[in-house]
């Protein structure tokens, strides 16, 4: 009788508006509200039944009453589009179709609240109950936009019913329809409070507030409800993993996204939403489904919420049994692709830089007697990922090592700097046993990946430096220094027996010399001063300099420099000889062409420690050629230029003959490198300037430095106001476009150092481990192999995207790196 009112409905709402169709409709309206009313009344009768009587009630009613919610919430959610333009004639008579449904459904809830309609003693009684739930299902999907107490209750009712009778239902019940259905609404209600705190962001209008409390308790309520199904239906969750994956993702979100946003709700929305994270997760660890879901989620478009994701998970594994730990550090995504939980966030840091650059404030560490303090998206990862690794067992070490390597080779700064971070952390809460291999194993990386004497075919001599500055040895040369600090003095003189100075002096450059063995670093200066005696005498005696001199040269000079730079200088008057001959012979073009721009900067830089022991006729010389090799020349070298005018403010230029020159040449180099278009130059120029200024005694220099330009003269003065300045388009087209020059500069050094098996740093590695028998294990030949895989592809996968970029030169060695990959197969 009720659906063929509903057919008549349908049949008639299509006729040409009139008296007739008014009356029409309005009387089947009141046909589905008779019949919606004689059903209540019999559920009432029912339910004031004894219980004997009651439970033989022909279960045969909750279908039809089922079925009479369900056609009669659909006709009223789509009443706009039955009814047209004819819809504010039954505007009233709809609405009270709707509260009678809606009786009709609490009565309903009445019985199936009564234990003796649902006893599940038979077959066909948890058949009906599954088909039950199954239909309340369908029903919350149709009135999830119409009315939130209704769409609340409906769920409340499934809810109930489900967990009450869980033992009976979890063979025949769909839960993961049922979850994932929950969560895609906690999705949308989520983007509903995204949507209303961006609207309004400055200040809400009263509607908009109860509008949001009401998502909120909404998706609060919803999320409970998910969590106790979770609780519940353990073994029932895989098939829904996705859907809890967006979930939480979608929840996290808040932790993150709008920590910028000024409005008193944030902290009330991330307190009931995320307060129910925890629990959830707790519940999904051991789920290898949902593990393989993390392992596979994109990490570009949402990498902080994943990164939060993982952060909290590792946060949770400590107090998991050692099977769920296992499982999360040795992870087969949905491709077969092996990962653990620490490559996945590492992985998501590398894509995370806005987030890390702005100030995402999270809540730290809370120390008892202390307030919350909130700490950088940074720290927040650190400390967490310290703690889990201050956790973890032994025999998981391997993995651990092998992660924190290969992101120490990475060139994001970001992900280095944790992975180094991290690496660290283990070197000082360790034994020292441990972080003694790990410095062995450093050592043997640094020395193994030195610059290689690259020969340019055009000129026999030149040196190629520019493994001195690639980014994955400066990382290895970072993570050295710092974990050398927690060596003792026993460990520095054996690992120096091994490496010894004579022959690794560009190794031992990066090490922190306040820290080391005074017998080191007097061993380490008179070797320093060695090779740079004997390179000196070389340049002098022979005309074809072999390349070897060269290197020898600039090792020399960055030691030289870095002792200085730590305080831990060598006598002025032993250096000071030595690096005057080299800018004699650079001014005698003897061996000028050889002088790549490392070493010229690395002379820049030790020249600017002997300014106090420079008399004039030197220091004229040398503030000369400095001026002379500006013209055109690489940053690197203007950079030196600029340390070496502020470290001029405290020399005294005695009154002679060349006092006005040398005074000069230092106003002409200021004024060139003030005016120089790279911004980074620039601002390095006004800093250095700021400090001449402050502390020299020639304040002559400082006029001639900003004469006849008030251009370069207003921009001092804002800088040494604090006035900030926007960047023009034309500075910022001059950082992109020299960004793109210098990836196609390490465009061939990317091809040599990473392609080739042989050359590659992670593969060394893998061959270089050994750990002892205390939780670790030897490294298997097929992992490194399998490391080496890795790096090929990974080094593929970077010269896809600098495809454009290959030259000539670069496609010949990838066919020769080709070839012999084919004749090892």
């Amino acid at each position: 009788m009720f659906d063929s009112a509903v057919d008549n409905l349908l049949a008639e709402a299509g006729m040409t508006e009139s008296d007739h169709l008014q009356k029409t409709l309005l009387t089947l309206l009141t046909v589905l509200m008779d019949i919606c009313e004689c059903l209540e009344l019999c559920l009432g009768h029912a339910i004031n039944k004894e219980e004997e009587r009651l439970s033989s009630l022909p279960h045969a009613v909750s279908s039809s009453v089922l079925h009479v919610l369900y056609c009669s919430y659909t006709h009223c959610s789509t009443s706009d589009k039955i009814y047209g333009e004819q819809l504010a004639l039954v505007a009233a008579p709809l609405s009270t179709l709707f509260k009678k449904t809606h009786s009709l459904q609490q009565a309903f809830t009445s019985l199936l609240e009564r234990p003796a309609f649902c006893d599940c003693s038979s077959v066909n009684v948890i058949e009906d109950l599954t088909a039950v739930c199954h239909r309340l299902l369908e029903i919350s999907k149709v009135v999830s936009g119409m009315d939130v107490r209704v769409f609340a209750s409906t769920l409340k009712i499934l809810s109930n019913l489900a967990v009450q009778h869980a033992e009976v239902l979890k063979e025949n019940l769909d839960v993961a329809a049922i979850l994932s259905f929950l969560c895609e609404e906690i999705v949308n209600t989520c983007y509903h409070i995204a949507t209303l705190l961006l609207q309004n962001s400055q200040e809400m209008s009263e509607q908009s507030v109860l509008l949001l409390r009401q998502h909120l308790k909404l998706a609060v309520f919803l999320l409970k409800i998910v969590v106790h199904f979770c609780e519940i239906f353990t073994n029932c969750l895989s098939r829904a993993a996705a859907w809890l994956l967006t979930l939480l993702l979608s929840i996290l979100r808040f932790q993150h996204e709008f920590t910028l946003t000024p409005d008193a709700f944030i902290d009330e929305i991330q307190h009931h939403l995320l307060v129910g994270l925890k629990p959830l997760l707790c519940l999904l660890l051991s789920d290898k489904e949902f593990v393989a879901q993390v392992a596979s989620v994109d990490l570009v478009s949402d990498s902080t919420s994943v990164c939060l994701l993982c952060v909290t998970i590792l946060s949770l594994l400590p107090a998991s049994d050692a099977k769920v730990r296992d499982v999360w550090m040795a992870i087969n995504d949905l491709h077969g692709a092996s990962t653990s939980i620490l490559e996945i966030l590492f992985s998501s840091v590398k894509h995370c830089y806005m987030s890390l650059v702005l100030p995402v404030c999270l809540h730290g560490v809370t120390r008892p007697g202390k307030p919350p303090v909130s700490v950088s998206l940074y720290e927040y990862t650190c400390t967490n990922l310290c703690g889990f690794i201050a956790c973890i067992p032994s025999r998981q070490f391997p993995v651990l090592e092998l992660c924190l390597l290969k992101h120490t080779l990475s060139w994001d700064a970001y992900t280095a700097c944790l992975a180094i971070d991290a690496w660290c952390f283990v070197g000082r809460y360790g034994d020292s046993h441990l972080c003694l291999q790990h410095c062995k194993l450093l050592m043997e990386l640094c020395s193994t990946s030195l610059p290689s004497l690259t020969v340019d075919p055009a000129n026999a001599a030149l040196v190629d430096f520019r493994s001195y500055r690639a980014v994955p040895y400066i990382n290895l040369q970072q993570a050295l220094f710092r974990l050398m600090k927690f060596t003792t003095a026993e460990q520095q003189l054996q690992l120096f027996e091994e490496m010894a100075v004579e022959t690794h002096l560009g190794l031992w450059s990066c090490m922190p010399v306040p820290y080391l063995h005074p017998d080191i670093v007097h061993r380490l200066k008179m070797a320093a001063l060695s090779w740079l005696s004997q390179t000196v005498t070389a340049l002098k005696c022979v005309d074809m300099v072999p390349a070897q001199h060269i290197l020898n040269l600039g090792e020399a000079l960055t030691v030289i420099s870095c002792l200085y730079r730590q305080r831990c200088g060598f006598d002025e008057l032993q250096v000071l000889p030595l690096v005057l001959t080299v800018w004699d012979l650079l001014a005698s073009s003897i061996v000028g062409h050889l002088f790549e721009r490392h070493i010229l900067a690395l002379l820049i830089d030790c020249s600017s420690y002997l300014l106090p022991v420079m008399d004039n006729c030197s220091l004229k010389e040398v503030v000369g050629l400095v001026l002379t090799l500006m013209p055109g020349s690489a940053d690197s070298i203007k950079l030196a230029a600029a340390s070496f005018l502020s470290a001029f403010g405290s020399k005294v230029v005695s009154p002679s003959a060349e006092q006005m020159k040398i005074l000069a040449h230092v106003a002409q180099l200021f004024r060139m490198l003030l005016t120089d278009e790279n911004p980074m130059i620039h601002q390095r120029a006004l800093e250095a300037f700021s400090v001449f200024a402050e502390k020299t005694n020639h304040e002559m220099v400082v006029s001639l430095c900003l004469q006849e330009d008030s251009t370069l003269q207003q921009t001092v003065v804002n800088y040494l106001s604090k006035i900030s300045c926007k960047s023009s388009l034309s500075e910022r087209n001059f950082i992109l476009s020299h960004q793109v020059e210098t990836v196609r500069g390490w465009q061939s050094l990317c091809v040599n150092n990473l392609l080739h098996p042989n050359t590659s740093l992670l593969g060394k590695a893998a061959e270089s481990f050994r750990f002892t028998e205390m939780g670790h294990t030897d490294i298997k030949s097929a992992a490194a192999v399998e490391e080496l895989i890795g790096a090929v592809r990974s080094s593929v996968d970077q010269l896809r995207g600098l495809k454009a970029c290959l030259t000539d030169m670069s496609r010949r060695q990838l066919q020769e790196a080709y070839d012999k990959i084919g004749a090892l197969l």
